[in-house]
């Protein structure tokens, strides 16, 4: 077990809030990306490189469910493992743990390895052979299941543009930037007044500084919205994400 999940600790200061004294959905997203970093590098597949080519990991999917929100100067921890791995990706679960390591919050995250020149995904086989075997944790206490998102009727449409300070290391808008985009174009009456319970995010394509994105979101349910991000591309809208939050 101690070679297959590893558990990351924090505390929640003041500059790591929202407006509510909650632990904001930025530096949670930090903190799950980052714990997914350590975690491979400290076993080794990290990263690759073939032919002078980097191989990057890029997430495809997401979903986070959180029961409670630390606040400010409450301690919380991450633990995360590998559950599986298919031809082109892995599952990777975390758990999201209390100052008495009760679990708040439960996430899944899905994750590919592209080409950094053709932006396609690589075999994992082919890279890490079987590799990957000795670190899968085939824990089912975590179920979280996927749904399908789709807008057909939006009730807010908005653009927005990419900047400098909206890129990740690999030169594109970080993952966490989108779930701040959807939040900041639902009304403030609800995001200040219900904190989010459940946001799924499934990534489609990549956009980069400059990129001027609409932004269309349809109530699905009661508290239950559902959000398209596009971008336009070659005289066409091409889907960046699809996100589903849940108050």
């Amino acid at each position: 077990m101690q070679d297959k999940t590893d558990t990351y600790s924090f505390t929640v200061d003041p500059f790591d809030t929202d407006c509510n004294n909650r632990l904001s959905w930025h530096v949670l997203g930090t903190r799950i990306l980052s714990a997914a970093t350590h975690h491979a590098r400290r076993r080794g597949f990290d990263q690759f490189e073939k032919d002078h080519i980097p191989y990057l990991w890029v997430l495809s999917r997401m979903v986070v469910e959180i029961d409670h929100w630390p606040c400010v100067h409450e301690s919380y921890s991450l633990s995360t493992w590998i559950r599986n791995y298919y031809r082109y990706f892995t599952d990777r679960y975390f758990l999201l743990l209390d100052d008495r390591g009760v679990p708040i919050g439960r996430i899944l995250t899905i994750w590919a390895m592209i080409n950094s020149q053709t932006r396609m995904p690589a075999e994992l086989n082919s890279i890490f052979g079987n590799s990957f075997d000795q670190y899968i944790h085939l824990d089912d206490t975590v179920d979280i299941r996927r749904s399908r998102i789709r807008v057909n009727t939006p009730m807010i449409q908005t653009e927005r543009s990419t900047f400098y300070s909206d890129l990740d290391t690999n030169g594109h808008v970080n993952s966490i930037r989108y779930i701040e985009y959807v939040l900041d174009s639902l009304p403030s009456q609800l995001t200040m007044s219900h904190p989010a319970k459940r946001i799924e995010m499934e990534y489609c394509a990549e956009s980069y500084v400059g990129n001027l994105l609409n932004i269309s979101i349809e109530e699905a349910s009661p508290l239950l919205y559902h959000a398209e991000i596009t971008k336009p591309a070659d005289g066409k809208a091409t889907t960046v994400c699809r996100s589903a939050v849940t108050f």
